[in-house]
């Protein structure tokens, strides 16, 4: 782009502009220097046509640098630069933007824009530091956190962090394509992705916000972040408070929530609370005032009102920590005494001040009773909330950029969950066989578990086995229903999968995966055969690509391990005995589902409906708001599964008699 003639300095001059250099300055022969004036000029600067109207605050105004002063910039096409409070200095922006009422937007050569920010996540004391970069996943973030028994793993990988690091070191900032930038304060050493929007921002210091045209990110008004990285689609809004941040894919944190030395996943929730030294893997959620979330790792978590936990036990600092394992619910007013380790789909249920580790107890019920802490195994199977949680996280997906970078794996009933509940079967007969009679209840994991609960939970365990094994060897054989043969269903019953121990799982960051798989990556990681984040991320997306796979060699091996034969083993009349435990075990789980679901309309649940009316008046008044068994969605739904269980049954039956 050339430099402006001398009658374009004049008319330029004439509408209040200046220049350092009119030399330095390059316009495009299309620019239209009527929509330049009062604009200030230093160092090189290019500006591209302008002759458009962009959308400000709903309205259509004129492109063009109207009241500000530009620093060693280019400005794309059709660009609005208006009322700069300060300066836009040493930045790069794209065709279609708008930076209006901002207080100052600037860059300093050499900035990693959040990119190599340490992140002391998990514990307070340190030793679990996560390092940002823009390409940060789930999995990524969990290498770097919780796998530090290999001084190899992790050197390697600080090198391949280190290398994204360098790559988003630059010397301009960037205002992508079609961003806006809009009644903010300061803005220093902040990428900005394109069509992201800025809107009344009172802070942003070093980081980055990544977005595009599917999902556009919104940080809005009153926030102040400083060393953060905020992903595609994220909203960041309501005066949110961020120090060492990371906020993943479609998050919403608003309402004054604020968060330091925290991570935060695909589709995570924060308001009104407190973050601190927080690994929120995928949909971890808190909503309520006077909730403090510190020092733990969590993933599909869901805090009550009032959750909090101590990571301090006034000795050596606040070097304490927790895991809550996927799926775990706190309730309100809850406490939780760091070390903590609760196994997954747990409800915790008022204070606790012993260290609770069940990991392999999951589904239970951690409750205070008399000043101490008490479990009961297995309860959160049937609950209907646990139902409910299973269809609405793959529902609640809010992800619309093209690269999902957390790789999520679904389900309740999976090879992690179901090994676990084996595990803590066998821990409960164990402590059935061991503890004297006259004993009323023992103490497990610093929690309290009566003696009469021990076979009843592992009853318990034991049927959500029976309905994930046989369900899924089931399906199998069903989808084999053209087989012409027995020995045609015994080769689709047959393994496929690599893996050497298919029953030992793990959970990444949100993605199930066998053990064995962890460790074969890590081990090439270590011997430098991983040479990006990138290569890592598409490793971690070729796990997850076998999971189905490797979710059938579980189900093999364990269902032979259950019943003393393989499924490709199985004759058909071992088979029909499959289904008939199948269909007692889901019969009556399914069956405690629903009674309940159907709890919700109990007569408890109408004291707060019908005021000052009769009882009819009170059930048609609860009906007219809650409706009933016979119209709510979540009841006919299980009463339609049992319908289909049903018929499912019989056209095995069928199947198998033909056979």
């Amino acid at each position: 782009m050339p430099a402006p003639t001398q009658a374009q300095v004049g008319q330029l001059t004439a509408q209040g502009c200046t220049a350092r250099d009119w030399s330095t300055v390059s316009l495009d022969r299309a620019t239209d220097l009527s929509r330049i004036r009062n604009a200030h000029f230093l160092g090189a600067v290019t500006v591209g046509a302008n002759a458009a109207d962009v959308s400000v605050d709903g309205v259509e105004l004129p492109c063009g640098i109207i009241d500000a002063t530009v620093a060693d910039c280019t400005i794309g096409a059709n660009v609005r630069i208006a009322r700069v409070g300060s300066v836009v200095a040493r930045y790069d922006i794209g065709d279609g933007a708008v930076i209006q009422d901002v207080a100052a937007l600037t860059a300093t050569a050499g900035s990693t824009f959040g990119a190599g920010t340490e992140v002391e996540t998990v514990n307070e004391g340190g030793g679990r530091v996560v390092r940002l970069i823009p390409e940060l996943s789930a999995q990524v973030a969990y290498l770097q956190a919780f796998r530090g028994h290999s001084g190899r793993l992790q050197k390697e990988l600080a090198g391949l962090v280190d290398a994204a690091v360098s790559s988003a070191r630059r010397d301009r900032g960037v205002v992508g394509a079609h961003a806006r930038v809009l009644h903010c304060g300061v803005i220093s050493n902040v990428l900005i992705g394109p069509h992201a929007v800025i809107r009344g921002a009172a802070l942003l210091d070093d980081g980055t916000v990544l977005s595009c045209a599917e999902h556009p990110t919104v940080v809005g008004e009153a926030v102040q972040a400083r060393h953060f990285v905020i992903a595609e689609g994220a909203s960041v809004t309501g005066g949110v408070l961020l120090d060492k941040a990371f906020v993943g894919q479609a998050c919403r944190l608003g309402r004054q929530f604020s968060a330091e030395n925290s991570l935060f996943f695909a589709n995570c929730e924060g308001f009104h609370g407190e973050a601190v030294s927080i690994f929120a893997g995928p949909y971890t959620v808190t909503h309520h005032k006077g909730t403090l979330l510190i020092a733990a790792g969590f993933s599909f978590f869901n805090a009550g009102s009032g959750t909090n936990q101590s990571n301090h036990m006034y000795k050596l600092g606040p070097v304490h920590q927790g895991v809550f394992e996927r799926g775990s619910k706190t309730g309100s007013s809850s406490y939780v005494l760091h070390e903590t380790h609760v196994g997954p789909f747990s409800v915790i249920i008022g204070k606790h001040y012993a260290n609770i580790n069940t990991p392999d107890l999951p589904f239970a019920y951690i409750h205070e009773a008399e000043g101490h802490t008490e479990i009961v195994p297995g309860m959160n199977l049937f609950s209907v909330g646990t139902v409910r949680d299973a269809e609405k996280w793959p529902k609640r997906d809010g992800r619309k950029s093209p690269v999902r970078r957390d790789l999520v794996s679904f389900g309740v009933f999976t090879p992690y969950t179901v090994e676990k509940m084996r595990t803590g079967r066998a821990v409960l007969l164990r402590l059935h066989e061991t503890t004297p009679k006259e004993k009323a209840a023992v103490q497990y994991g610093g929690v309290f578990i009566k003696r009469l609960l021990f076979r009843k939970c592992a009853r318990y365990y034991a049927q959500g086995v029976t309905c994930y094994l046989n369900g899924r060897v089931l399906d199998r054989i069903e989808g084999a229903a053209s087989a012409k043969t027995w020995d045609d269903v015994r080769q689709a019953l047959r393994p496929h999968a690599t893996i050497r121990d298919p029953v030992e799982w793990t959970d990444v960051g949100g993605l199930l995966m066998p053990v064995e798989r962890l460790r074969a990556l890590e081990n090439e990681i270590a011997a430098g055969a991983v040479r990006s984040v990138g290569a890592l991320s598409e490793k971690f997306a070729t796990i997850a690509g076998s999971y189905a796979e490797d979710e059938w060699a579980y189900v093999c091996a364990a269902f032979a391990q259950e019943h003393g034969f393989a499924p490709a083993a199985m004759s058909p009349e071992q088979a029909r005995g499959v289904l008939a435990e199948y269909d007692e075990a889901a019969g009556a789980r399914q069956a405690s589902v629903l009674d309940d679901s159907k709890k919700e309309f109990a007569a408890f649940a109408r004291i707060g409906y019908g005021l000052g009316m009769t009882e009819e008046e009170r059930l048609a008044d609860f009906t007219a708001v809650r409706g009933s068994v016979d119209t709510n969605i979540v009841v006919q739904k299980l009463v339609q599964e049992q319908a289909a269980m049903a018929a499912r049954s019989q056209r095995l039956k069928e199947l198998l008699a033909r056979l």
